[in-house]
């Protein structure tokens, strides 16, 4: 039910946009409901498939005020014969909606491969504005080095993803040290970051979709200096560590694609080891779906990184 719940809630905040989007809004009702129906039925396959080799941990508090956008979901691999590579993944809606339950596909999926991965919850907007996604972000990710090391993870094989607005913190939590430093850890302590079709890195690019400027405007506001100190091209630095990046997004999406390119860039002129995979013929929806499939090029690529070695 909470992700029928969830699908009716994104269905009426796309009937708020402009007239001239009317044809991608169509678009986008018609094919969001589908997309967290097949998500469920994704559930129900995974579940039958890892039954005995996955443990769930739900509703783990990374913060002490038991509010439900300060819990997390851990998913972990029954066999552990080494010390396992650890994925948070931080889920996308907007910066306004979404849950980590809808993130089990993708959790059961990654367990059964040998990932230790965390789903957190963070607070959404409007209830509030940034940095309060950031600072929930940031949070749950220090909590995951606290304790990777209990749960059978290596804490030097930390990555952190992201699909959509989550991609967009990931990358911000990468890019912005005051984030994690906040909490004991530095960007660089990551060893990996994996942003998946971002709406945006540039907050303050006019060449945003209409869709994802509402959306940056109510999780952002509209101050130039806000929006570009939340922008994770802009909080890039020459002479900076930063963990490696590999950037997904798909073509079907002309200018988030042209700013996930542009991102990657100016990662690798400021010393960075980055990659820009384009993903051909897949909706903003298959980009998270394809996350969890080993046969798509968005699984592929992951989990390739995710085994690969730091260049050095």
């Amino acid at each position: 039910m909470k992700i029928l719940r969830l699908a009716l809630i994104v269905l009426l905040t796309t009937t708020i946009m402009p007239r001239a989007a009317a044809q991608e809004q169509t678009e986008r009702r018609g094919g969001l409901l589908r997309q967290w129906m097949e998500k469920k039925r994704d559930e129900r396959k995974l579940e039958a498939a890892t039954q005995g080799t996955v443990t769930t941990k739900p509703d783990v508090p990374y913060l002490d005020d038991q509010s439900v956008f300060h819990k997390l979901d851990v998913y972990i691999p029954a066999k552990k014969a080494k010390p396992l590579t650890v994925l948070v993944h931080i889920h996308g809606g907007g910066w306004e909606i979404g849950d980590k339950s809808l993130m089990k596909a993708t959790g059961l999926f990654y367990a059964s491969q040998g990932v230790l991965f965390v789903a957190p919850n963070y607070r959404l907007s409007p209830a509030c504005r940034h940095p309060a996604h950031a600072d929930d972000c940031a949070a749950a990710v220090a909590w995951a080095f606290r304790h990777a090391a209990e749960l059978g993870g290596d804490p030097k094989r930390i990555f952190l993803s992201g699909h959509s607005a989550g991609a967009h913190l990931a990358a911000l939590l990468a890019t912005d040290p005051a984030y994690l430093q906040s909490c004991g850890i530095r960007p660089a302590d990551l060893a990996g970051v994996i942003p998946v079709d971002a709406a945006s890195f540039d907050l303050t690019d006019e060449g945003n979709e209409p869709i994802v400027k509402k959306f940056i405007r109510d999780s952002f506001g509209t101050d130039p200096a806000v929006l570009k100190s939340a922008s994770p091209l802009h909080r890039l630095a020459g002479g900076k560590p930063y963990p490696r990046f590999l950037i997904l997004n798909t073509m079907g999406r002309a200018s988030a694609a042209k700013g996930a390119q542009a991102f990657a860039e100016k990662l690798k002129g400021a010393g960075v080891d980055a990659a820009f995979v384009p993903v051909e013929n897949h909706t903003h929806g298959e980009m998270a779906s394809g996350m969890y499939n080993l046969t798509d090029p968005v699984g592929r690529a992951i989990f390739a990184f995710l085994a690969s070695p730091p260049k050095r």
